[in-house]
């Protein structure tokens, strides 16, 4: 029987049981020894697990993500409508959001990038369901998702540049505090597909976002807490954490094919949020 969230994702506390038991018996579930100089091993192929959106941090002064709906109805696990009175929103963006939500309870469901074929950008592309797979050299890290075979490049141990060109997933730079992969992420692009989570839930050029890859093992074997940081002054009134949680599946050994703009995707022809990218000229 596969675990439930809940079963999966524990306490912290739990966790810490958990991984001093572990340590002390010297288990077969174990995190990967690592050196002070690389970091912890985070490289193999992971799976997104539970909720596809940004759990709260319940003990955390700061704001909350936005949380979905629960609509009392049969069709309720259909409809992804996202709570717009939330305060961390900026009327505008509260806007959208409701928008967003009203067409989902009418269940005319709101396509967000990973559906029309567009970048999913950070951080939302923490929660695509398909593999991901972390590459771990030693000046950079280089994250692939499965869906369309998206990359991002981490850069280790430097600075951010002065005024980095946008772009789908910005600038990310790296360093490891402890057993802990730091993301900080700026200079991402600002378009009608942007949103920070799959309720469409926008963002300005202005986001910056923190991501936390912190690794953890236990009975079920190994996994990833990601804790995510969000500021966006023109989007929303305050900065916002959420959680989300990886899982590494040990029998999956390659990442599939899957290439968008060829049909290789799982929504309808026409049902997109927006017009599909095609590249208008050769880039060479």
């Amino acid at each position: 029987m596969t675990p439930s969230r809940c079963e999966l994702r524990g306490s912290r506390a739990a966790r810490i049981v958990v991984a001093a038991s572990v340590a002390l018996l010297g288990a077969a579930v174990g995190t990967p020894a690592r050196s002070a100089d690389t970091g912890p091993d985070l490289s193999g192929f992971w799976l997104r697990v539970g909720n596809l959106a940004f759990d709260a941090i319940l003990d955390d002064d700061e704001g909350k993500p936005i949380a979905r709906l629960r609509p009392k109805r049969p069709d309720a696990e259909e409809i992804w409508a996202g709570d717009s009175d939330n305060p961390i929103l900026q009327p505008w963006a509260r806007e959208i959001v409701r928008k967003n939500a009203d067409s989902e309870l009418r269940r005319q469901h709101v396509h967000t990038a990973d559906d029309s074929c567009w970048p999913s950008g950070v951080p939302q592309v923490v929660n695509l369901l398909d593999g991901v797979e972390f590459l771990q050299l030693k000046d950079r890290i280089v994250i692939i998702y499965q869906r369309d075979h998206q990359v991002r490049w981490v850069w280790l141990d430097r600075d951010h540049s002065a005024d980095p060109a946008p772009s789908w997933y910005g600038e990310s730079v790296g360093h490891y505090e402890g057993d802990t992969l730091v993301i900080d992420t700026i200079g991402q692009k600002a378009h009608k597909m942007s949103v920070v989570d799959p309720f469409g839930t926008p963002h300005t050029d202005k986001i910056h976002v923190v991501e936390r890859y912190q690794p953890f093992s236990d009975p079920f074997g190994r996994g990833l807490e990601v804790t995510v940081r969000v500021e966006d002054a023109g989007a929303f009134t305050k900065p916002w954490k959420g959680t989300a949680e990886y899982r590494q599946d040990p029998e999956v050994h390659q990442l599939q094919e899957m290439v968008c703009a060829e049909n290789n995707r799982d929504f309808a022809e026409g049902a997109t949020f927006g017009t599909i990218p095609q590249e208008k000229a050769a880039p060479f």
